[in-house]
C-alpha cells in the first residue's frame, strides 16, 4: 500500500496543498516551524482517522479561515485490490465561527464527516481503508506516558486490522459511562445496588472481545519487536533482553480463558471499592502495556537512548504487525525522528527502514540524515509555505 495522493485545504498552517506522491522515499525539508509536522499528523490523520496531537478537533481547522470554516484532507492510496480515498472533514458548527460559542482552548465547535471512496462511514467502519504507522520525536511517550498512551498504541494497531475493535470499544465505553453513572446514583441513594448486576453483565460482556484482541495483539507485537530491538541496538552496547507484557487490569490470578467470567466475578467482589470510589476500578480502560529492558521498565531503568530504541522497535513492530495482517505494507510516516539520534542509532534505523514501500520523511537538518537512506523518489522543501521541489 502506498499514498498517490495528499489533498488538503484550511488545516492548521496549510490553506490548501495537492501533493502527488510515489512509492519509495519522499523527503520533506524545511525549518522548524514550516508546517512539516502538520504534513505528518495530516497523513496520518487519514489512517487513524483522529489527530494524535488535537486535544479537540477544532483545533485541525486554519486560523483564520475564511467562512465556512472547514477543514479537509483526502488521500488516494494504491493498494492490491485497487485505489481508495478517504476524506476526513472537520467543520465549525454554524454559530461557533467568527466569534460564537467556543472550546476553552478557543477552538470552535465541530462537527465531522467521513467517507470512503464517496461513501459515508463512521470511523469504526472507515479505520484501516489506509494503514499507516506515525514516527515522531515524541513517540519516547511510549514508555514514559500515561497508560492510556499505551493502550491508544494497542488499540489503533488493532483497529486499522479488525473492523470491529473499534466499535467494541466504543460499546464498552458507553456500558463504563452507565454503570459509573450508577455507582454514583447508588452512593447517594437514589438507585438500588442490585440495579448493578445487569449493567456488571452488559460491561463483562463488552470487556471480553476488547481483551481478546490485545492478548493477540500484544503476543504478535511483542515477537516482532523483540526482532526489531536486536536490530536496533547500537554495536557497542551491551545485548538487552527486550520484552513486551499485557497486563490486564484483573485481580491476580484471572486469566484469558474466560474474560467474561473473570470480570463479572471481580465486579461483583470489587463492588463495595467501587461504590466508595464511584467509579469502575478494573476493566480494559485501565489496562497496561509494560514495556521491560532486562526484566525492569524501559521507562524508569533506561537511558534516554535505550528509552528512543524501544519506541522505534515499537512503531517498526506495528507495521510489521500490519503487514502480516493483512498482506500489504503499511505507509512509514517520520516526523524528523534522525536528528535525535547518535549517528550509529541513524545508520541502524535506516537499514530497518530498507525495503518499505512508502516512506515518507521530514527534516528540519539534511546533515542529521543517514547515508543508508536509498530509494529517494521525491524531495520537496518548504519555504515560505510553500512546498517547492528540490
Amino acid at each position: 500500500m502506498y499514498l498517490t495522493l495528499l489533498e488538503l485545504s484550511e488545516f492548521r498552517s496549510w490553506a490548501r496543498i495537492e501533493l502527488a506522491l510515489e512509492p519509495g522515499l519522499t523527503l520533506i525539508s524545511g525549518p522548524n516551524a514550516a508546517g512539516k509536522s502538520n504534513l505528518i499528523e495530516a497523513l496520518y490523520l487519514l489512517a487513524a482517522l483522529r489527530s494524535t496531537r488535537a486535544s479537540v478537533e477544532g483545533e485541525l481547522i486554519r486560523w483564520g479561515a475564511d467562512a465556512p470554516q472547514t477543514m479537509r484532507i483526502a488521500g488516494t492510496a494504491a493498494t492490491r485490490a485497487g485505489e481508495v480515498e478517504v476524506e476526513v472533514a472537520v467543520s465549525a458548527r454554524s454559530g461557533t465561527a467568527g466569534g460564537g460559542a467556543r472550546m476553552r482552548t478557543g477552538a470552535p465547535l465541530t462537527s465531522k464527516r467521513i467517507r470512503v471512496n464517496g461513501v459515508p462511514r463512521r470511523a469504526a467502519e472507515a479505520l484501516g481503508a489506509i494503514r499507516a504507522v506515525q514516527f515522531t520525536t515524541l513517540d519516547l511517550e511510549l514508555l514514559t506516558g500515561s497508560s492510556s498512551l499505551r493502550r491508544r498504541y494497542l488499540d489503533v494497531a488493532i483497529g486499522q486490522l479488525r473492523a470491529g475493535h473499534a466499535s467494541a470499544l466504543s460499546r464498552y465505553q458507553r456500558a463504563l459511562q452507565q454503570r459509573n453513572a450508577l455507582l454514583k446514583r447508588v452512593a447517594a441513594h437514589q438507585a438500588r445496588a442490585s440495579e448493578l448486576e445487569q449493567w456488571d453483565g452488559l460491561l463483562a460482556s463488552a470487556a471480553a472481545p476488547i481483551w481478546r484482541s490485545r492478548s493477540a495483539a500484544t503476543a504478535a507485537l511483542a515477537a516482532a519487536a523483540v526482532v526489531r530491538h536486536t536490530e536496533l541496538r547500537a554495536g557497542n552496547e551491551a545485548r538487552e533482553e527486550f520484552a513486551l507484557r499485557y497486563v490486564p487490569a484483573l485481580p491476580d490470578g484471572a486469566n484469558g480463558e474466560d474474560w467474561e467470567g473473570a470480570m463479572g466475578d471481580a465486579l461483583a467482589q470489587g463492588r463495595g471499592r467501587d461504590l466508595a470510589r464511584g467509579s469502575t476500578q478494573i476493566g480494559p480502560h485501565r489496562d497496561e502495556l509494560a514495556i521491560d529492558l532486562d526484566g525492569r521498565p524501559a521507562a524508569a531503568f533506561g537511558s534516554r537512548a535505550q528509552q528512543r530504541a524501544c519506541a522505534l522497535a515499537l512503531r517498526l513492530a506495528e507495521a510489521d504487525y500490519l503487514e502480516a495482517g493483512s498482506g500489504e505494507a503499511a505507509i512509514l510516516l517520520l516526523d524528523d525522528i534522525f536528528s535525535e539520534l547518535d549517528p550509529d542509532r541513524r545508520e541502524r534505523t535506516a537499514s530497518a527502514l530498507d525495503g518499505a514501500e512508502q516512506v515518507i520523511l521530514t527534516t528540519a537538518d539534511t546533515d542529521s540524515l543517514p547515508d543508508g537512506l536509498d530509494n529517494l523518489s521525491a524531495a520537496w522543501t518548504i519555504e515560505d509555505g510553500r512546498l517547492r521541489g528540490r
